[in-house]
């Protein structure tokens, strides 16, 4: 079974973020007014699909936002719109089509880190130095754009069988 590892909660400017109900309903506000821009709670609400009332709720900070009207929002308005939200877990939406990747040259940018990743984890240990050597050489960045891509492939395959 994988181990996981917690992440460190951070906002990417080295500044701890503190994850709790009020930062999450405060970076909803946040976002809310700034797609609502001066239109009305009814304007945002029917350019994003759901009711008034949640619009003045996650503007105000009275509720919690529903997952699908986080969904709503993304598709809506862009993924980037989840921005704001998302930084509270030191992240960022990009769309699916944003990263590209070159197929063909996957098999052989792989068999190019195999050695290192072989050299380096032989030992049954990965410490920082082993990571350093990596990043230097571009190995972690070619294996997560890999596993990315394949991720997505698979994702898409899932949603054509469902």
């Amino acid at each position: 079974m994988k181990e996981l590892i917690p992440m460190p909660l951070s906002n990417g400017l080295g500044d701890e973020v503190r994850l709790t109900q009020s930062s999450y309903r405060n970076a909803v506000s946040e976002t809310v007014r700034d797609l609502q821009d001066k239109g009305t709670d009814r304007d945002m609400a029917d350019a994003w699909g759901v009711s008034a009332s949640t619009v003045e709720n996650a503007r105000n900070r009275k509720h919690d936002l529903a997952g699908l009207s986080m969904l709503k929002l993304g598709e809506r308005f862009g993924p980037e719109a989840m921005d704001t939200i998302l930084s509270l877990i030191g992240a960022r939406a990009v769309r699916r089509d944003a990263v590209t990747v070159d197929v063909a040259r996957i098999p052989c940018d792989v068999a190019k880190t195999l050695p290192l990743l072989i050299e380096l984890l032989a030992d049954g240990k990965c410490c920082a130095a082993d990571v350093r050597t990596l990043e230097e050489a571009g190995a972690i960045d070619c294996l997560i754009r890999t596993a990315d891509m394949l991720r997505d492939a698979r994702d898409r395959m899932r949603l054509q069988v469902a």
